[in-house]
This record gives C-alpha cells, sequence and structure tokens, in this order.
C-alpha cells in the first residue's frame, strides 16, 4: 500500500509539473488567426527586378518598371538604405533611367515602400587577359 501511495504521489507529481506545458498548447489554438493575417500584411516585403522609370533626388525615390508593365516607387531612406552598382556604391544620383536594377523592400506602418537596397545591374565583364579557351 505505501509503494502505491508514493507511486500515485509521484504520477501526480509529474503531472502537475507538466501541466504549464500543456496550457501553453491550449493557448496557441485559442489565439485568433487574423491576427496573424492582418500582422504578416502589414509588414511585407520583397525583392523586385526591373528598369529604373523615374527618379527623384529630391523626393528620394525610384520607380522600378517591372517585366510585367507595372510600376513601384520606392522611397530611399539616407544613411538607410543600400546603393551600389556591381561591388562599388553610390549615391542615388549615381543612377540612370533605364537601368537595370534589383530592389529588396519592406512596407512601412503607412503602407509605403521603402527601399532597403538598390542593385544597379551591370552585365559581367570576361576577366582581362584570359580568353574563354584559356579558362577552360
Amino acid at each position: 500500500m505505501k509503494k502505491f501511495v508514493v507511486l500515485a504521489f509521484v504520477f501526480f507529481f509529474a503531472l502537475f509539473l507538466a501541466a504549464p506545458l500543456f496550457a501553453q498548447e491550449d493557448m496557441e489554438d485559442v489565439m485568433a488567426p487574423e491576427e496573424d493575417i492582418a500582422f504578416m500584411e502589414e509588414s511585407s516585403e520583397g525583392v523586385v527586378t526591373g528598369a529604373i522609370a523615374n527618379l527623384n533626388n529630391a523626393a528620394g525615390t525610384i520607380t522600378l518598371k517591372m517585366a510585367d508593365g507595372m510600376e513601384k516607387t520606392f522611397s530611399v531612406v539616407a544613411g538607410e538604405t543600400i546603393l551600389w552598382k556591381g561591388i562599388e556604391d553610390i549615391e542615388l544620383s549615381g543612377i540612370s533611367k533605364g537601368e537595370e536594377a534589383e530592389i529588396g523592400y519592406y512596407t512601412d506602418d503607412s503602407g509605403k515602400l521603402i527601399a532597403s537596397w538598390v542593385d544597379i545591374l551591370i552585365e559581367e565583364m570576361p576577366a582581362i587577359g584570359i580568353s574563354e579557351t584559356e579558362a577552360e
């Protein structure tokens, strides 16, 4: 009988210790999925590629025209947005209309598209002094 009491005590003690784990799982099921969806819609991000359709240095914006014809305008934040062409860091004034670019962006709380980085795509040049047959 004494062993049974000790065994029952150990069982209930283990159950007592595990109860918070089960409670946490139940709370995750109760949380409304709409809250998660709303949060995800507000903080979208992505990467797009296209041609520079318009630049506004004064406003700090770049408009990119994608292959499907859609245009998106991105804000360039001084000291935050990284701009480069190839391996060189550049300024907004170093970008020209018509250049191909890849832009990583996010949407701020007001729905404005903010460029995290802008990479002006350049054609790869073959290594100087090495022909293609020598490289193989």
